[in-house]
């Protein structure tokens, strides 16, 4: 591993080879970081390794393949935040601290969605459909912190690998991710509908009351009443 300044020229494979591009994290606007935005475009033009961006990352990795990001206005910031697998289906918890996002609406030909916040509903990852180019808004590595996501680390190694094995191969199809498909996991879990609950327990609260498992209960409840 060689770690680089934020302006760093990524240099010529011939001259300096690496297996992958992993553009880590930091604070601030991504549209102030031209250079980096260009240099990391040029890479992704040579289309010679596997990259993988996460937080300021994927913001920048998002604008060098052509899209925008955007002010939040309130921004993502804790160790709870819930992000939903699109591919699969399934929901991880992340954290997050960031208050710039990638705006979906600009995400050029081959870029699908690949996280989507399941508060907010703002994006959280991109990947590309035929080249093992991805990033994602949340931090994997995440320590401490939910461990949810670790496995985009073996994503990303899986996909130097392969392309250390069988480059012609490896830089033409998207990297594999694993949870299964959206579709068959609906199929196999099925959303259940129910009409009635009937619920025993404790009445409200009362000012002074230690109700720590009390309070927990009414809000189980209150949400059953809700939906």
């Amino acid at each position: 591993m060689k770690v680089v300044p934020w302006d760093y020229d990524f240099p010529n494979l011939e001259t300096e080879p690496y297996d992958g591009l992993f553009i880590s994290n930091g604070p601030g606007d991504p549209a102030t970081l031209s250079v980096t935005v260009s240099n990391i475009a040029k890479a992704l033009k040579a289309d010679k390794v596997p990259v993988f961006g996460i937080c300021l990352g994927h913001q920048l990795l998002s604008r060098a393949t052509g899209a925008t990001t955007l002010k939040m206005k309130f921004g993502n910031r804790g160790h709870n935040i819930p992000c939903t697998n699109l591919l699969s289906g399934r929901c991880y918890i992340t954290s997050q601290n960031h208050g710039y996002a990638v705006d979906t609406k600009s995400l050029k030909d081959g870029w699908e969605e690949l996280f989507v916040n399941a508060n907010d509903g703002s994006n959280e990852g991109i990947y590309h459909k035929s080249k093992p180019q991805f990033s994602v808004q949340f931090h994997p590595e995440s320590t401490p912190g939910p461990r949810d996501t670790e496995f985009l680390f073996d994503v990303f190694i899986t996909a130097m690998q392969k392309c250390v094995d069988n480059p012609v191969k490896a830089l033409s199809e998207p990297v594999s991710f694993p949870g299964g498909i959206h579709v068959e996991n609906l199929a196999k879990n099925p959303r259940v509908t129910v009409n009635k609950a009937l619920i025993l327990g404790s009445g409200g609260l009362s000012i002074g009351q230690a109700g720590e498992f009390d309070y927990s209960g009414s809000q189980v409840c209150w949400d059953l009443v809700v939906y």
